[in-house]
């Protein structure tokens, strides 16, 4: 069960980062949205904008233990056909209502900040951070892939069988005698010198 729960950790964290990679390598390759950037700009042009009404409700969001984020259900009607949706905000609205510039062709199209959101899809692509991030994410990906074909297998120990030998009994057919002669002899001093 453990075996398989840490599979299928490493599937997840593969596709993860995968994902990551692309996103930002991407971000880094095709640069901003440029229709998000011509709706942002049409919205603009054309000045179209409401207040929206918001709910008295609300979620708190915090990210990396410094930014909070507001999210809050919102309404508003234009040409007398309601649109209702959910927004992020960084801020707490001082008043229940929230002045939202909408898409004249397509109102459920909305944004707090047009300008903003133009010049945040035009930082994307000129900064190497999104490329350098994405190459990151990437290499760990990989790395999660390679630990899959890389990981020690477990192998069971080898059993040596040792071949049964005979004990041996006394194989030098030598007679002590000899022997006491041999030793003798490797002992002598004068050994080496000419006979």
């Amino acid at each position: 069960m453990k075996k398989v729960k840490s599979v299928l950790y490493r599937i997840v964290f593969i596709i993860v980062f995968s994902f990551l990679a692309k996103s930002c390598v991407s971000d880094y390759i095709y640069e901003g949205d440029k229709d998000k950037i011509a709706e942002r700009q049409q919205m603009l042009d054309d000045n179209t904008f409401v207040m929206a009404d918001l709910s008295n409700e609300y979620t708190e969001t915090t990210l990396a233990r410094v930014i909070k984020m507001y999210k809050f259900n919102y309404s508003f009607t234009v040409d007398g056909r309601t649109y209702a949706d959910e927004i992020s905000l960084t801020t707490l609205p001082n008043f229940p209502q929230l002045k939202l510039y909408y898409l004249k062709e397509n109102p459920n199209i909305v944004s707090e900040d047009p300008q903003a959101d133009i010049d945040t899809e035009n930082k994307k692509g000129k900064s190497v951070t999104d490329l350098i991030v994405g190459i990151v994410w990437g290499i760990l990906a990989l790395l999660m892939l390679l630990s899959f074909f890389g990981g020690k297998k477990a192998t069971e120990p080898k059993v040596v069988q040792e071949a049964k030998k005979p004990i041996a009994t006394n194989t030098d057919t030598r007679s002590a005698e000899q022997k006491e002669q041999d030793r003798k002899a490797k002992e002598d001093p004068n050994r080496f010198l000419p006979k």
